[in-house]
């Protein structure tokens, strides 16, 4: 009797494959909007936190956001509707590859809006998958504010340098109840073939 665990031939799983991909690129018929998601940075950071830490966001949005435009600014429409196919699809992958790993992890946007997360995140955090994922829940929300704050002072340091893609530090997460949840982490920047920053993939371990 078959079942969702049952072994498939190779030709089998190369045609679930593909079939899967051929509906991610048929899906995208337009660019993601990223302003929407860095304006909601601003008006987070400006409602939630003291003057010092916001200047010091602002600083670091200024340091990566001019960089992040003139490369933008240099690519057509099919460039920029390539650039949401090849998220999709890294989405894509990444979604199989996390469901082997045992690591809370989670996968966000460079605006900090999360695509991603896997059941050991969920675990880790006690945040629901479908409550992360159902509407616009962005990585910095999760974050307490000092933790948000070197978040971004580290992701400014290195997102279009190309000689570093990974980061290694600690965070405080916030359970939905506001617990705090001390962890090693870890993120690493997926660049696409732009050398634009297209996903972020954090590592979370408990402290």
């Amino acid at each position: 009797m078959g079942t969702s665990s049952s072994p498939v031939n190779g030709s089998e799983n190369l045609g679930y494959h593909d079939g899967r991909s051929a509906g991610v690129y048929k899906a995208v018929l337009r660019p993601y909007d990223y302003r929407e998601g860095f304006h909601s940075l601003v008006r987070y950071v400006q409602e939630r936190m003291e003057k010092n830490d916001v200047m010091r966001i602002c600083r670091a949005l200024a340091q990566f956001r001019p960089s992040f435009m003139a490369q933008i600014m240099n690519l057509s429409e099919e460039d920029l509707v390539f650039m949401e196919k090849c998220f999709q699809r890294t989405i894509m992958e990444f979604d199989k590859l996390i469901g082997y790993s045992g690591t809370p992890t989670a996968v966000w946007r460079r605006t900090g809006e999360i695509a991603l997360v896997g059941k050991e995140f969920s675990i880790l955090t006690q945040w629901p998958r479908d409550e992360l994922l159902g509407k616009k829940t962005y990585i910095y929300e999760l974050m307490d504010n000092s933790s948000a704050v070197d978040y971004w002072e580290k992701f400014s340091l290195i997102a279009f340098d190309n000689s570093q893609q990974s980061v290694m530090t600690t965070c405080t997460l916030k359970s939905p109840s506001g617990r705090p949840v001390p962890c090693a982490f870890c993120f690493t920047i997926k660049r696409d073939i732009f050398d634009v920053p297209l996903a972020i993939v954090g590592n979370f371990l408990p402290l």
